[in-house]
């Protein structure tokens, strides 16, 4: 049916190229919509299993009857407002009804640091300029240390007091702010810096343009028009930073592979039509992938950001079969119809494996490994389709290729290339088969030592002064992630943690975080709050044995909590029976934002700490360093899964393809060859796993079987006739296949260097590990696999005699 099929396309050529023109215009105008989504976050997926621990060192025991702090618990409605007379905070329990607020879905930092921080002047305008932000319809809740209470001792009396209480300040408040700041070891490294330099707010935003980013931005031209230094961060700043990146990358990545690929072609063919053709095919190839992209949902991540070169670079090789297919057959009288049936089967093949590669993906966890497989797959399947039905109509339109252009396609560099090749096979097959041996000994010495890396701004240049201001408000504010760890009383006992004894267990833990894990610059919780209380009124740090003044010092702190942000309200919940810890962190050895490392050692240290928890609590460990740390197991788990996966797809279709077991066991040789060759280069050059190479090996797996295919296809005819020798059949089969084997990888490798020019560091690895991984499975196609059958064939025949 396929040949009725090409005979159809040869026939009538005009049609076939009108009804490609009209998918194209449809799949266009889909293409057209299609959305940059430069969101990291959410291509982290969530654990499935919850991360639950037992605090303590043993089972709970229930206290004697009598022995809890009664009325304790504070309505959650109860709020905190000023009144008139000395701006204390008192409780006002009414309730009022929530007013609905605009979507905020991220947040907008601002870190002001200046020598003259605490001068009513520079105070002043800094208020005046946060009250102007916040008035804006972008952000809203602002928190700061001007909008923060503290605590202190009025007579017999524990009051608490505003950092802040007006907007136009005097030296006196201004004074008064740097020695309740001074005196309160809860805002430093949370809402203001250690040396007193820096001043963080900290705003709920909506997602923000690139207008209205630079709006906000030239509302705090004052600030810096006074000398002061303003770093802006968040969510809504880095999503436009990675757009920004995101679309130069996919404009500029994919301009250079169009290019570099031609220019292979043009050398390998020497004609115009060698140029266009391919060309023309791959833009409509990437058009309809895109549009089939837009309907399907998807979005340009920065994971799938490469798929139209991967589109261009993996499909592009079709073109290359075809064409020389026909360069090849048109000395004999075929035209470019019957030279494609020829090769169909191949194109098949090697089509069916490429996107069993990416398929693979779907056995990973992560969503957007999904959907980068599942886009790249349908768009190298478009191209298969493309080469076997636009390109042979083309053709047969077309002028046929000069005998100069046939003669240097047949006795260029790259024939020549190919004799050579043959000769060292027949004289060094043995080197060949030893040298395989040493790079599946490195592999097994390397696969275990890989980094992994899922920290978003290591996909920023290192230049970037983005990344330098973030690297600074990581050393200035410890970071703005925090690590959280919920602890629940056991059997959910009421009160449990307003009770001396196990709040006084809590803050021991909470110290043993403070001395043994330098990573954690600051510890925002309800013990802490509590210590830092018995300290204002009693002069002494830590949980109060005494069971009125702990009372006193708890209502305090509740009425505190319930005024002020998110995180302090969610230290203790009214019942007494769940704490929150909130540990801001920072990568204290590399100081720099949190990294796996720094989260690494965090957790490690809690898990080991859990012991000085009262028994029969239960841990919950949480927050966004944690999660990048299962989010790394996942990854890993997602590289074995797919690239098992595509080993195994790909070696089944070889197998039914062939119908010969010892084929398809040849024809894993290559792909073995280069995805555990890269590894070594990844143990050498310390390149890491990351949302974008894990992916690496099963795309390699599905792209580089292409070549043994070809190989093995032409080889599996030879033997059909059984008229020569295996040294011989292989002899011939490398001369006839060698040189479109070398020609299809040396365009999809130009074409993957070209990912050394985009601006993250984990595509320029992909292109990298690509390009190392692709060019092995060439050369063990040509070198190793028939080192291999050679020295099986010659050992057989030892047996044999």
């Amino acid at each position: 049916m396929k040949f009725d099929f090409l005979s159809f396309v040869g026939k009538h050529s005009k049609i076939t190229l009108a009804l490609v023109l009209l998918v194209t215009v449809f799949f266009g105008y889909h293409a057209a919509h299609l959305q940059l989504d430069a969101d990291y976050v959410t291509l982290m997926n969530e654990s499935k299993t919850p991360s639950l621990y037992q605090g303590g060192e043993g089972p709970y025991v229930p206290p004697v009857q009598g022995s809890l702090i009664e009325d304790t618990t504070v309505p959650e409605t109860m709020q905190l407002e000023t009144d008139m007379l000395g701006n204390h905070l008192i409780a006002d329990i009414s309730a009022g009804t929530p007013e609905e607020e605009p979507p905020y879905t991220t947040t907008y930092l601002v870190l002001v640091e200046s020598e003259r921080l605490f001068e009513a002047e520079t105070l002043t305008i800094i208020s005046n300029t946060m009250e102007q932000l916040d008035a804006t319809e972008y952000l809203g809740n602002k928190f700061s240390v001007l909008d923060f209470v503290t605590l202190e001792k009025k007579g017999t009396r524990l009051m608490s007091v505003p950092f802040a209480s007006k907007d136009t300040w005097d030296e006196a408040d201004a004074q008064m702010l740097r020695q309740r700041i001074e005196k309160d070891p809860i805002v430093k490294n949370y809402l203001v810096s250690d040396d007193l330099n820096g001043m963080l707010f900290s705003f709920d935003s909506m997602a923000l343009t690139p207008e209205q980013e630079r709006e906000l931005s030239a509302m705090l031209d004052p600030l810096r028009d006074e000398g002061m230094a303003v770093h802006i961060n968040g969510g809504a700043v880095i999503t436009n930073l990675l757009i920004k990146y995101l679309s130069r990358d996919l404009s500029i990545l994919l301009t250079l592979c169009f290019i570099a690929i031609l220019i292979v072609y043009y050398l390998s063919f020497r004609a115009k039509r060698s140029v266009l053709l391919p060309f023309s095919m791959s833009v409509i190839g990437i058009i309809w992938t895109f549009g089939t992209m837009r309907l399907l949902g998807y979005s340009l991540t920065i994971v799938n950001i490469v798929t139209p070169c991967m589109v261009l670079n993996l499909g592009s090789s079709y073109a290359i079969h075809v064409i020389g297919e026909y360069y090849t057959d048109y000395a004999k009288g075929m035209n470019s119809i019957e030279s494609t049936k020829k090769i169909l089967r191949t194109i098949f093949f090697a089509c069916l494996t490429t996107v069993i590669g990416f398929l693979s993906l779907l056995f990973s966890q992560t969503p957007a490994l999904r959907e980068f497989g599942i886009a790249v797959g349908i768009g190298v399947t478009y191209c298969a389709i493309l080469a076997s039905t636009y390109l042979p109509a083309q053709l047969s339109l077309v002028v046929p290729p000069k005998k100069a252009q046939i003669r240097t396609y047949k006795k260029g560099y790259l024939a020549q290339l190919v004799v050579v090749i043959d000769n060292l096979v027949k004289k060094k097959y043995v080197l060949f088969f030893l040298l395989w041996l040493v790079v599946i000994a490195g592999y097994g010495l390397t696969k275990d030592h890989i980094s992994v890396n899922t920290n978003y701004m290591s996909y920023l240049p290192k230049k970037d002064t983005f990344a330098q201001s973030s690297r600074h408000f990581a050393q200035k504010m410890g970071g703005d992630t925090p690590y959280i760890i919920t602890i629940e009383a056991p059997e959910g006992t009421e009160q449990f943690f307003l009770q001396s004894e196990n709040l006084s267990q809590v803050y021991a833990f909470e110290q043993a975080i403070r001395a043994e894990l330098p990573d954690v610059r600051q510890i925002l919780s309800f013990a802490s709050y509590v210590s830092f209380a018995n300290e204002v009124y009693s002069g002494e740090a830590g949980i109060p044995s005494s069971r009125g003044l702990l009372n006193l010092i708890n209502r305090m702190i509740i009425l505190m909590s319930n005024q002020n942000d998110d995180n302090l309200g969610a230290i203790l919940n009214p019942e007494g029976t769940k704490l929150t810890i909130f540990l801001q962190n920072y990568d204290s050895v590399d100081k720099d934002l949190m990294t796996i490392s720094s989260s690494t050692r965090i957790e490690e240290g809690v898990k080991r700490l859990l012991p000085l928890l009262p028994n029969g609590t239960q841990v919950t460990l949480g927050g966004e360093p944690h999660k990048v740390i299962h989010f790394s197991s996942t990854l890993l788990s997602d590289q074995s899964k797919s690239t098992y996966a595509s080993y195994i797809l790909v070696f089944l279709v070889v197998l039914l393809a062939f119908k010969s077991l010892s084929l398809a066991f040849y024809a894993l040789i290559p792909i073995l060859t280069g995805v555990m060759a890269n590894y070594v280069f990844m143990y050498f050059f310390n390149i890491p796993f990351d949302m974008i190479t894990v992916s690496f090996a099963a795309v390699a797996v599905g792209a580089g079987i292409d070549d043994a295919i070809h190989f093995l296809i032409r080889y599996k005819n030879k033997l059909a006739e059984g008229k020569q020798s295996i040294e011989v059949m292989l002899s011939e089969t490398i001369k006839e296949t060698g040189r479109p084997i070398i020609l299809t990888t040396l365009s999809i490798v130009a074409g993957m260097m070209m990912f050394l020019f985009a601006s993250y560091t984990p595509v320029r690895y992909f292109g990298s590990l690509m390009s190392i991984a692709l060019l092995n499975c060439m050369l063990a196609t040509l070198v190793v696999m028939p080192s291999v059958i050679t020295l099986t064939t010659r050992i057989k025949r030892r047996l044999a005699h």
